[in-house]
């Protein structure tokens, strides 16, 4: 498998948050901020990473493990930065945040083993607008969590 910094900075987010002991919330920090610089260190690669399916991930599985691993992390209050009129407050989910980063990051690492880092790199950027918000929203908890 080729190595770039997408598929470096997935597998390092993986490990951190999926082996051994859970990660503490400082610790869980610093690997979302390495994942969020990694972005702009990976290439603009453009691969039909559209013509493989990967595997399907089992969400609830997933979501139900974070939810084990992160028993302390839940619901959390947020809004919608391009709505400042609305004043509507909305509801966050960590562990969704956590899931979902994962899934996307899963899928990621498998186009690296299955169809080179040229793909992975592809997905890792045309997705940042998902795990890249779930990233962003998360780290705002955190900080808040970590800086009381």
């Amino acid at each position: 498998m080729q190595n770039s910094p997408a598929v470096t900075a997935s597998k390092r987010f993986l490990d951190g948050v999926w082996t051994g002991p859970a990660p503490s919330l400082p610790e869980l920090v610093v690997l979302l901020d390495r994942l969020l610089v990694s972005y702009h260190d990976t290439p603009d690669a453009k691969a039909p990473y559209g013509e493989f399916d990967p595997p399907g991930n089992d969400w609830k599985t997933l979501y139900e493990q974070a939810g084990q691993r992160f028993p302390g992390l839940g619901l959390y209050p947020t809004a919608d930065p391009t709505e400042p009129e609305s004043g509507a407050l909305m509801m966050g989910d960590a562990i969704d945040d956590i899931a979902d980063i994962t899934a996307d990051l899963q899928t990621v690492v498998w186009y690296a083993d299955h169809h080179g880092a040229a793909y992975a790199d592809a997905y890792f950027r045309d997705f940042h607008f998902h795990w890249g918000q779930h990233a962003r929203e998360l780290l705002v908890l955190l900080h808040a969590l970590t800086h009381r």
